[in-house]
């Protein structure tokens, strides 16, 4: 449970899991943004099957174009998802929870590194968001089966680990894939997050019904 229903009001309650949702839809509309502005400013004509995501923070393309302004995009990007993934931490009471976004916080702040010139801290940066996300939404998931149908839950588990899993797996062997499969995988991770949190306060709200 991300908010504590024994030591806030009702109302106090859906206030926490309204921001929580609104601050997952801004995580969305950033890395919705990035995207979209990265491939319009990037250096060199973008491949949606060759580059990755990190590629729009690249110093300059593979070609040795300079990449200034999709820097800037995917550097602010990167400082906005970080800011977010500080609030929801705060927001979120569970220890767990607030753990794990804490770490992605940090990841993204890592990801602003340049993979073409300080790579291992970038990568570093990479694992820590998708790690941190992917479990957080295992755990959020996993605490829906006592209230929820299994075969939704499954379904959203199929969106998580049918888009995450492939993706780590290629990235594991360096797989030319992995520029392509990311985009998916990043994607599954987002939507799967935040429709787990979106259960989780519908989940709140039938446990305070049922106390009234």
């Amino acid at each position: 449970m991300l908010a504590h229903t024994d030591i806030h009001s009702r109302d106090e309650v859906l206030s926490i899991y309204q921001q929580l949702n609104r601050y997952a839809n801004y995580l969305i509309y950033v890395t919705l943004l990035v995207f979209i502005l990265g491939m319009l400013t990037y250096g060199q004509d973008f491949s949606f099957r060759e580059h990755a995501l990190s590629h729009f923070g690249r110093i300059r393309t593979q070609d040795g174009s300079p990449n200034t302004l999709s820097t800037l995009i995917f550097g602010t990007g990167m400082l906005l998802s970080s800011l977010i993934c500080f609030k929801l931490s705060n927001l979120a009471e569970d220890n767990t929870s607030h753990s794990l976004l804490r770490l992605a916080a940090i990841g993204y702040i890592l990801l602003i590194a340049p993979c073409d010139i300080l790579n291992k801290i970038h990568s570093m940066g990479g694992a820590l968001v998708i790690g941190s996300l992917w479990l957080l939404t295992v755990v959020l998931l996993h605490d829906l089966l006592r209230h929820f149908s299994r075969t939704k839950i499954y379904l959203y588990h199929l969106i998580l680990q049918g888009t995450v899993l492939p993706y780590a797996f290629l990235y594991a062997f360096g797989s030319p894939l992995c520029p392509l499969v990311q985009k998916f995988a990043i994607a599954g991770l987002i939507i799967s997050l935040k429709l787990a949190i979106g259960e989780n306060a519908k989940e709140c709200e039938m446990i305070l019904k049922n106390t009234d």
